[in-house]
């Protein structure tokens, strides 16, 4: 038995196949299941279900709204208590989008002037390290600049990525947040 209170669901660098939703019951004994202890909407490349901690054997991926394609997972995380345990954010769930839809969030190209933020954003004590997957089309170059917001004052940040090659080729980018 495990005591976990988040599970990450990673598709990895497909670009398309993404949950619309799903629900995760949990089980002591794999045969006896209660209510789902999380339920998950939006398109992400990472879908998150966070849930109050709870001590199960067995976590269930129920698929409660299939994608256009099939759905592709890379890696399945569960998270105890800690740091990160509710810390990622998905960019369906922003509270401000600019050059992108709402349930495309995640997968669109944004330009200069496009942002997406998110507002109350918690992340745990010692959650030192902002890390996104981002991708730069053909030869292009792009530095998407971060800003966090908080009460000593703004932090900001850019993320240099050089040509990746295209919209598929990903490169995953973490920055050192300073800690006030």
């Amino acid at each position: 038995m495990k005591t976990f209170g988040r599970m990450a669901i990673d598709a990895g660098m497909d670009a398309t196949g993404h949950p619309y939703g799903f629900t995760v019951p949990v089980s002591r004994d794999g045969d006896h299941w209660g209510r789902p202890v999380a339920r998950v909407s939006g398109r992400s490349f990472t879908q998150d279900a966070v849930f109050p901690q709870h001590t199960a054997r067995y976590p269930r991926i129920e698929l409660t709204a299939p994608g256009e394609n099939p759905w592709a997972v890379n890696e399945i995380r569960l998270h105890a208590d800690g740091p990160d345990a509710a810390a990622t954010l998905q960019a369906e769930r922003a509270a401000v989008l600019r050059g992108a839809e709402r349930g495309e969030a995640a997968t669109s190209v944004l330009g200069q002037g496009d942002a997406i933020g998110f507002r109350r954003v918690r992340f745990g004590a010692g959650a030192d390290t902002l890390t996104v997957r981002l991708a730069a089309g053909g030869r292009g170059n792009c530095a998407p600049r971060l800003r966090l917001d908080s009460p000593d004052g703004p932090v900001a940040a850019t993320l240099p990525v050089r040509g990746t090659g295209g919209t598929d080729s990903w490169r995953k980018l973490s920055v050192r947040l300073p800690v006030r």
